[in-house]
């Protein structure tokens, strides 16, 4: 049977002041376990969890073999470019058209190499300044009780931890 989370704690709350100063984990789980369906629910959760980072962990390994794969054909690809050019070259011609394709050299495109950034006048470089909030700083003053315009400290969200035993 599934219950909304509200009769449960509606539920958790009546087991907590049954058991008042006698309050102890393993009755209150036991009690709230025989009313309710929450320890059920829970399993499947954790369970579902660990399906899921079992999937995560078999994507990412998929992941690695075909990016190895993508280098591996993309490798392949630049070798067979290569020698479209050697034909080229060996027939002296700087156009093929075949069935398939047309196949054509071009010349390849002039760009700078810098050999030694330190060597470069100072007049064909470019000074880039960034600037950013200090949040070390902020977290200081605003935890000091200080105002900071524009900066006010934020709690994230809860989160939960699940250990598989």
């Amino acid at each position: 049977m599934n219950m909304q989370l509200s009769i449960i704690e509606a539920i958790s709350a009546d087991i907590r002041d049954m058991l008042g100063d006698d309050f102890d984990a393993d009755t209150f789980f036991d009690t709230l376990e025989g009313e309710t369906n929450i320890m059920e629910v829970t399993d499947k959760i954790l369970a579902s969890m660990q399906d899921d980072a079992a999937l995560v962990d078999g994507i990412k390994a998929q992941e690695a073999l075909l990016k190895t794969r993508r280098e591996r054909i993309q490798h392949r690809d630049t070798a067979k470019r290569k020698a479209l050019l050697h034909i080229l070259d060996a027939v002296g011609e700087k156009k093929m058209e075949r069935p398939l394709a047309t196949i054509s050299r071009r010349t390849g495109s002039v760009s700078v190499l810098v050999t030694d950034e330190t060597e470069i006048p100072t007049q064909l470089t470019v000074t880039k300044t960034v600037t950013s909030p200090d949040k070390k700083a902020i977290k200081a003053m605003l935890d000091a009780g200080e105002v900071v315009p524009g900066a006010e400290l934020q709690c994230g969200d809860d989160t939960v931890t699940v250990r598989i035993v």
